[in-house]
């Protein structure tokens, strides 16, 4: 990589779940603030046992780890903090552009919180953000497939309705997402609710093909007609859906460490990503969960550069199609665009 600066270099990051990264240190204080149990007896403690950063057995045990996290997001003030604390990590990453994913339901589980409160400090927290730092911010709600329809339906509505509402920022909802349980949930009841969601102006990204097969990518293509699919790996070595990403111009959302942790992928050294990008299917680099892995975007572009010898126009070529499938208006792209 010679003289290249990792962390200077432009980068636009399209799949970072802030109800998956939230810092450990802030873990500790909202459980203080709000008499929540953590399990562990002292914040260096909590900061010691927090990450994950070895493979675990498949990616049903890494969500089952995100419990903590998720506890933690119980009101409008601590959703909107770890909204902009994950602004502002992405920033210091050297981001320009971020997408966020948050699921509504999925924070709301469990607790006396409704979907507005949360929608409306996610909405605080990336305004907050976006004054203190030069970037742009989009947000991706994202409906957990696993959950009851019913939740999943009033998720729907209630994102597009605050997109719509004309409230500061919320124009900045502009994508809509399906994640965890693909192998098990039936796809044909999630199509009417993401056909809402691109009929309000939202873009599509489907969680597909991470931990199954090349045959659930080819399905998603079909029922969804995604711009963009969050990892994607498993469509490597099938060249018909290799070709149908390549020729609808499908972008995939990859995650190397995180792809490696949930058992994805044997070991980063086989990782397929080096073999997408090069046979031309339309890719880019993200960091997932960062906060929940240890790890920050510019980790990810090391690795890139370690196992997979990335130079930098390879770089610059990933950031420059994840410009161009941004969810946010054509004039902002264009604009990182040219910065890239």
């Amino acid at each position: 990589m010679g003289i290249l600066d990792l962390r200077k270099l432009p980068k636009v990051e399209l799949h970072r779940h802030l109800d998956g990264s939230v810092r450990a240190g802030t873990i500790w204080e909202i459980a203080q603030e709000n008499g929540l149990e953590t399990g562990f007896d002292s914040k260096e403690e909590l900061e010691r046992n927090a990450v994950i950063s070895a493979p675990m057995k498949d990616l049903g045990s890494v969500l089952a780890r995100f419990a903590t996290q998720q506890a933690v997001l119980c009101s409008f003030g601590a959703v909107s903090r770890v909204t902009f604390e994950n602004v502002e990590d992405a920033w210091r990453d050297g981001v320009t552009l971020v997408e966020l994913r948050f699921a509504p339901s999925y924070i709301a589980d469990g607790k006396n919180l409704s979907n507005d409160e949360i929608i409306a400090g996610v909405l605080d927290g990336m305004r907050r953000a976006m004054a203190a730092w030069p970037i742009e911010v989009g947000l991706i709600g994202i409906l957990p497939r696993r959950f009851p329809l019913e939740k999943n339906k009033q998720a729907t509505r209630d994102l597009i309705r605050w997109r719509m509402s004309g409230e500061p920022g919320a124009e900045r909802i502009c994508g809509f997402d399906l994640a965890d349980g693909e192998a098990d949930c039936d796809p044909e009841g999630f199509v009417p609710l993401v056909e809402e969601a691109r009929n309000a102006g939202m873009g599509i990204t489907i969680h597909s093909g991470e931990n199954t097969d090349a045959a659930h990518v080819a399905r998603t293509l079909a029922l969804y007609r995604p711009s963009r699919i969050g990892h994607g790996i498993r469509s490597w070595g099938d060249a018909e859906v290799m070709r149908r990403l390549i020729d609808e111009d499908v972008l995939l959302e990859v995650s190397p460490t995180s792809n490696w942790i949930t058992s994805a992928v044997a070991s980063l050294s086989v990782h397929p990503l080096p073999g997408l990008l090069r046979a031309g299917v339309p890719v880019c680099v993200n960091s997932d969960d960062p906060n929940l892995f240890g790890i920050d975007l510019v980790h990810e572009y090391e690795v890139c550069a370690r196992e997979f010898g990335f130079r930098e126009d390879e770089f610059r070529a990933m950031n420059r199609a994840a410009a161009r499938h941004s969810f946010l208006p054509e004039e902002t792209k264009r604009r990182i665009a040219e910065g890239l």
